[in-house]
């Protein structure tokens, strides 16, 4: 049996928990697709969905939604995005680094290297000196730690040369900072 908006919106109001079993039964596949899509992890999808159901019961009421089903689908667009916000801001602040370090040789940590002010001063001068498109590329990788698919999909073109582009231009960095008396 298939119990309408109008009794789950009146059950929620009515403050019986069953409301949330019958609404996920209802509208949880659809959640659960909408979540993947945003964050591409189907755990995280899942949490996002369970997140979602509860802003779903604190919200209902006061609000009455004309759509029950817009209503929720907008709750998990809006959670899903908030997790995709801090795991965006949680990998600014652990770059990948390991296509580069390939780059540095020695026993010294790759961490110190990369923070002197002079490696990043030349690496500033280098990306500054190549064109457009391979600095977007080398940016969105080492700044924002985006995966090369998801590269490839923001500027429209193949993965293999986001890839190959990534790979010349760090042979190109290798020679910059060589030729600037860096020791690799």
């Amino acid at each position: 049996m298939v119990i309408s908006d109008e009794r789950i919106i009146e059950m929620l109001f009515d403050r019986d928990e069953q409301a949330l079993t019958v609404a996920d039964d209802k509208y949880g596949s659809l959640c659960q697709k909408l979540a993947y899509k945003i964050i591409g992890d189907y755990d995280e999808a899942n949490e996002c969905v369970n997140n979602s159901l509860f802003q779903l019961w604190n919200a209902i009421p006061p609000a009455r939604p004309k759509s029950l089903k817009a209503y929720i689908c907008g709750i998990v667009r809006n959670v899903a995005v908030k997790i995709c916000r801090e795991q965006a801001r949680y990998n600014e602040n652990q770059t990948n680094f390991s296509e580069l370090i390939e780059l540095f040789s020695g026993g010294e940590k790759i961490e110190e290297q990369l923070d002197s002010k002079i490696l990043g001063g030349y690496i500033n001068e280098f990306l500054s000196s190549i064109d457009k498109t391979n600095r977007k590329i080398f940016v969105m990788r080492y700044y924002y730690n985006l995966p090369t698919k998801n590269i490839a999909s923001v500027l429209n073109i193949n993965d293999t040369t986001v890839r190959t582009k990534l790979f010349r231009t760090r042979e190109e960095l290798k020679s910059f900072l060589i030729n600037k008396g860096y020791k690799l």
